[in-house]
């Protein structure tokens, strides 16, 4: 499987940006996500949609129930990842360059990554078994070619799918997800695809070590449930859950301004930055 570069950078100065995190097969919010950004489409605002990752790989009903904060089950939705992903690949293709995800370590785990099991023994097994065979190699074939960084140069905001530990872009990019890699790769990719958190000041010397073209000042990433739909995670990095793990009245997602600066996490308004799906 062909890789691309494992930090992508965006130059462009115009548009709004959507900033989603972590469906994972639920397809009312992938539908509403799609909504959004179809309608600003529409309205002729050349919007960008970028994913922190993890579209693949939800609920078995066998499962006991996890309840929210208020005893309401959290995860009561079918999986329904395949009619997601047919969907969203066409998306990639009508709108190339405008619709970007980052590879999210459920997505990893198709292409040599650790297998998940949050819902199914195997995840990526379970899912495969669902799919034609040409459809499991497409499925491989475009998540290898996913970034693990996306750096909006214009905004000074960076995204990633976990918490990565500090690392240079060209450490990054000698990242493969498949195959042999050095020690120092496979700390990077293993950090980047499932830690939580930050240690204190680790989230400046990610963006300090990132900021090789333009300063960046803001982190945003997902991979963890957040009932409330964001909170901060470091003096500059923001854990955004937009469907999985968010209760629905608080499920978030991000709406950037291309030709705009984000100097901290204080410049993402409730409603205006920090948007409700519902």
């Amino acid at each position: 499987m062909a890789e691309s570069a494992k930090v992508l950078t965006i130059t462009s100065a115009r548009g709004p940006v959507l900033i989603s995190a972590d469906v994972h097969g639920h397809r009312e919010d992938f539908e509403r996500l799609c909504e959004v950004f179809l309608a600003s489409d529409a309205r002729g605002e050349d919007p960008l949609w970028i994913s922190v990752g993890d579209w693949v790989h939800g609920p078995a009903p066998e499962r006991a129930p996890v309840l929210d904060g208020e005893g309401v089950p959290l995860y009561a939705y079918s999986d329904e990842t395949p009619a997601i992903l047919e969907r969203y690949f066409a998306l990639i293709d009508r709108y190339p360059g405008r619709v970007v995800s980052l590879c999210g370590n459920h997505e990893h785990a198709h292409i040599g990554g650790m297998r998940t099991s949050k819902f199914h023994r195997d995840e990526a097994a379970h899912l495969e078994a669902r799919l034609t065979p040409e459809r499991v190699t497409e499925l491989r074939q475009r998540f290898a070619s996913w970034p693990m960084i996306v750096r909006l140069a214009a905004m000074g905001v960076v995204l990633t799918h976990g918490a990565p530990h500090p690392g240079t872009v060209e450490e990054f990019d000698a990242i493969r997800y498949a195959g042999d890699s050095s020690p120092r790769s496979r700390e990077l990719l293993r950090a980047a695809m499932t830690r939580y958190g930050f240690e204190d000041g680790e989230d400046l010397e990610v963006l300090a070590r990132l900021s090789t073209d333009v300063p960046y000042h803001l982190l945003v990433h997902g991979h963890d449930r957040e009932e409330l739909g964001h909170c901060a995670n470091g003096a500059a990095a923001l854990l955004l859950c937009t469907s999985f793990g968010a209760r629905r009245a608080f499920k978030t997602y991000l709406w950037l301004d291309r030709a705009r600066r984000y100097a901290s996490l204080a410049a993402l308004r409730p409603g205006i930055e920090l948007r409700r799906l519902y």
